[in-house]
């Protein structure tokens, strides 16, 4: 068995010699190709992390912050997918193009939300209420129950 001693990566790498048993001849000439190197992604960061003395909502499947439990204004939303909050901010989400769309309580223009982190459609933000008794909702956020977590500070 022998091992090589290298230079560091200056090219073309060369070789100063072997630790071998007494007998080898010393080895001198450049080495073959080193193996292709391994790429190690990125660790993923957000783009806003959430105060760590508030209960907070993370997203489900990357565990980004989303919203402060101060932020909740109700728990009586219903999302596509099921149950749904209604949010005043939240953080690290990106938004689609807004659209028309007849929901529960009439027809709203909106636009669907994702985590910035894992790109998963959160839910939606109200852009434009229609009638005058929704008008509270511009500007809001709905984020289902199927995407977020609670987050530090449940017990």
């Amino acid at each position: 068995v022998c091992v090589a001693l290298v230079l560091t990566a200056h090219p073309p790498r060369q070789a100063l010699g072997s630790l071998c048993s007494p007998w080898a001849a010393p080895r001198v000439g450049p080495l073959p190709p080193a193996p292709a190197m391994v790429r190690i992604s990125k660790p993923k960061t957000f783009q806003a992390y959430l105060d760590d003395c508030h209960r907070r909502y993370s997203c489900a499947h990357c565990r980004a912050h989303l919203a402060n439990h101060d932020d909740l204004i109700s728990k009586s939303f219903q999302g596509s997918q099921g149950r749904a909050y209604l949010f005043n901010s939240v953080v690290n989400v990106g938004c689609g193009p807004a659209e028309e769309r007849v929901l529960l309580t009439g027809l709203h223009a909106v636009a669907d939300i994702h985590c910035e982190n894992c790109k998963t459609t959160l839910g939606w933000k109200y852009e434009q209420a229609f009638e005058s008794s929704q008008k509270y909702k511009e500007g809001k956020y709905i984020i289902e129950l199927n995407h977020m977590i609670k987050d530090n500070g449940w017990d």
